[in-house]
């Protein structure tokens, strides 16, 4: 399973990624994760390196293209990439148009992370996918 984080702040993508290194070590499962500074740059090398994830954690609040704007952009191509916006700022009525999986409030808890890699393992492997 491929997972994007994309987040303008290096610590909370480290941070988010120890909380996913965690998950697999207890699941005796491994994700191929891959991190993302800005909405442009996870677009940009999606595009020239044809990726494509299962699973995306999208920051709203990013110095450019915001969270939701990226999801909209990554949902023009792809529509069953799960998505996540990660936000210090409450709900935003634009994450509707992206179908995200959830909304998680920060600081993010290790609960919330476990709930949502079992949910997409689950349908990951419903769906045949390797």
């Amino acid at each position: 399973m491929k997972i994007a984080l994309c987040d303008d702040i290096p610590l909370l993508r480290r941070m988010l990624e120890a909380m996913i290194r965690e998950y697999e070590a207890r699941k005796n499962v491994r994700f191929q994760i891959r991190q993302f500074g800005s909405g442009e740059e996870l677009l940009k090398q999606a595009e020239e390196e044809h990726l494509h994830f299962d699973l995306i954690f999208l920051d709203q609040c990013m110095k450019k293209l915001s969270g939701s704007e990226t999801a909209l952009r990554i949902r023009k191509y792809d529509t069953a990439c799960q998505i996540v916006f990660c936000t210090g700022s409450g709900a935003h009525p634009q994450f509707a148009e992206a179908s995200p999986l959830r909304i998680l409030e920060k600081p993010i808890d290790m609960e919330d992370i476990y709930v949502i890699l079992d949910e997409v393992r689950s349908s990951y492997k419903l769906s045949g996918s390797s």
